[in-house]
């Protein structure tokens, strides 16, 4: 169940259709770019879901590079 607290976080990881959207690009576009390996963000797989970091796309609209932060957070891990 949400509350006005978690909606008013963002979430770590978003839908395609809520990435789509983000980015400005038809649903379609994105589930194709997906499937081809062509994507420029990570994905994450759970299930038969497809999630996209949030924190990824933010990094990408602000012309860095999407990679850096999961390069950080692979080097910092035990």
């Amino acid at each position: 169940m949400h509350n006005a607290t978690t909606r008013a976080t963002p979430r770590p990881f978003v839908s395609v259709e809520e990435a789509a959207l983000l980015l400005g690009e038809a649903r379609s576009t994105v589930y194709r770019a997906v499937k081809a390996g062509t994507f420029p963000l990570p994905v994450v797989r759970i299930g038969a879901r497809i999630r996209i970091p949030r924190i990824a796309i933010d990094r990408l609209i602000a012309g860095e590079d999407p990679r850096l932060s999961y390069r950080h957070l692979r080097l910092s891990k035990g």
